[in-house]
């Protein structure tokens, strides 16, 4: 089996089903890691959708573009810019309007019943809401700085995923780096250059609305195709069970 799953923006596109009106979903990438689901969703412009906050499951939105409002019970939120959303766990149902037509992902964690023992240790108190103007800038050792990191959702704030968007010009030195405990997913955001995303002996060319999984214990690298390229990408993590090392847990 390839290190490598991806399914291209042209897949995902056909993938694409009308499940409210003007909401539209497509699974991506299914059964890769047990207990994760990952949707690509778009939303157009006026309409409203309803989603579900599930009572043990964990689920991140990561808005990719446009303009709407987010509302749960008495919390609302607008997103302007890129912004992630974390729903209440054991919540009620929350809505989604759109004011422009918006796209975003969405990410869900089955939560075990260990999950729920350091949920109830520590988390982040939900509903949660953070957006691009609030990213954290972090430095990774084998990324040049010209290419930014920015926390978006940090480890073990919502059970065991993360995410992050990389951006700026390409032609920053990279090394392959590996992750003992996290599974990752890619998505090529709006405006990115093709890049080349590199794991063990394979190597794909990612564009614009990819979307790539690769399994833990895998080196891996980002690299542009020719210097000053623009990239720009999130990322999606989740800790494998058992490999958590949150010093929370004990």
């Amino acid at each position: 089996m390839a290190t490598i799953r991806r399914v291209t923006r042209a897949e995902i596109e056909k993938l694409m089903q009308e499940v409210q009106p003007g909401f539209y979903k497509a699974e991506l990438l299914p059964g890769l890691m047990d207990g994760i689901e990952t949707y690509k969703c778009r939303l157009t412009e006026g309409a409203e959708c309803k989603l579900e906050s599930y009572e043990k499951k964990g689920v991140a939105l990561f808005f990719i573009s446009g303009t709407g409002m987010i509302t749960e019970g008495k919390a609302s939120f607008q997103v302007k810019e890129r912004a992630v959303f974390c729903p209440e766990i054991h919540g009620e149902e929350y809505s989604i309007k759109a004011v422009s037509d918006m796209e975003f992902l969405l990410l869900i964690q089955e939560m075990s019943e260990e999950d729920f023992k350091h949920y109830e240790m520590y988390h982040i108190v939900l509903p949660w809401f953070n957006t691009a103007s609030n990213w954290h800038l972090y430095t990774e050792g084998f990324r040049n700085e010209e290419l930014k990191s920015f926390a978006c959702l940090h480890q073990y704030y919502v059970s065991r995923m993360s995410l992050g968007e990389v951006v700026g010009p390409g032609n920053a030195k990279l090394e392959p780096h590996k992750h003992p405990e996290l599974f990752q997913w890619f998505y090529g955001l709006p405006g990115t250059d093709s890049f080349l995303f590199s794991a063990g002996d394979e190597a794909e060319d990612v564009e614009e609305g990819d979307w790539l999984c690769i399994p833990n214990e895998t080196y891996h690298i980002v690299s542009p195709k020719k210097d000053n390229d623009y990239v720009d990408y999130v990322w999606f993590e989740v800790v494998v069970p058992g490999l958590e090392m949150c010093p929370y847990f004990y």
